[in-house]
C-alpha cells in the first residue's frame, strides 16, 4: 500500500524535488540529469518520486508552469510599487527583474539546443505550447498598465527580449554581465517608448 502524505508534506515534498532538479538543470541540463540525481539531492526515496512524477521530464514541465505562474504573480506585485511617471525606468526594472528570475531559477538552460525538446516529447503531462513561452497576454497587460496598445510594437518587443534571454547562455563571455543586460533592455524600452 502507497504512503499516504498530507497536503503539508506533499508540497514539501515537490518543493524538495523542485529545488533539487533546477539546481541540477543549471549545472547539467536535462538530458545529463537522472532521476537518481534529483532524489540525491533532494533527500527523497526514488520510489516516492514516482509518486509524484512519471519522469524526470514531468518534473521539468511543472517546474516551468511554476515558474511562469511565479513570475506573474511577483510582477503584478513590483507593478503595484512602480511610478507611471517614469515609464522607461518603470519598464526596465520590471524587464530586468522578470530576465534575472529566469536566470536563477535557471529556467535560460531550456534555450540550449535540445533541452525544452526532450521534456516535450518525453513528458506525460498535458502541455500546450503557449504555456511554455513568455505569454503574451500577460505582456499586453503590463504594457497596457502604461499605455501602451500597440500590438505589432510590442510583439516585436517581445521577440526582442526573448531574443536578449540567449545571452544568458554565454554571459561569462560579457564583461559586466548585469549591468549589460540592465542597458540592452532599457535600450529595449526606449525603442518601444519612442515608437
Amino acid at each position: 500500500m502507497p504512503k499516504t502524505f498530507t497536503d503539508n508534506e506533499r508540497e514539501n515534498i515537490r518543493k524538495s524535488l523542485r529545488d533539487a532538479a533546477r539546481v541540477l538543470l543549471r549545472n547539467y541540463g536535462v538530458r545529463k540529469t537522472s532521476v537518481d540525481e534529483i532524489v540525491r539531492m533532494a533527500g527523497i526515496a526514488k520510489g516516492t518520486f514516482y509518486l509524484f512524477y512519471k519522469s524526470k521530464e514531468d518534473l521539468y514541465l511543472d517546474i516551468i508552469v511554476t515558474f511562469k505562474d511565479e513570475l506573474e504573480r511577483e510582477y503584478l506585485d513590483l507593478l503595484q510599487e512602480l511610478d507611471e511617471n517614469h515609464i522607461v525606468t518603470s519598464l526596465t526594472d520590471v524587464f530586468y527583474f522578470i530576465a534575472m528570475k529566469f536566470f536563477r531559477d535557471g529556467i535560460y538552460v531550456f534555450l540550449r539546443e535540445g533541452e525544452l525538446e526532450s521534456v516535450l516529447i518525453k513528458s506525460t503531462s498535458p502541455w500546450d505550447r503557449n504555456m511554455l513561452s513568455l505569454e503574451k497576454d500577460m505582456l499586453f497587460n503590463l504594457f497596457s498598465y502604461f499605455s501602451i496598445d500597440d500590438r505589432e510594437e510590442i510583439g516585436a518587443f517581445t521577440s526582442s527580449f526573448e531574443a536578449l534571454l540567449y545571452t544568458f547562455l554565454h554571459r561569462e563571455r560579457i564583461d559586466n554581465f548585469e549591468k549589460t543586460l540592465r542597458y540592452l533592455i532599457r535600450g529595449l524600452v526606449l525603442q518601444l517608448v519612442e515608437a
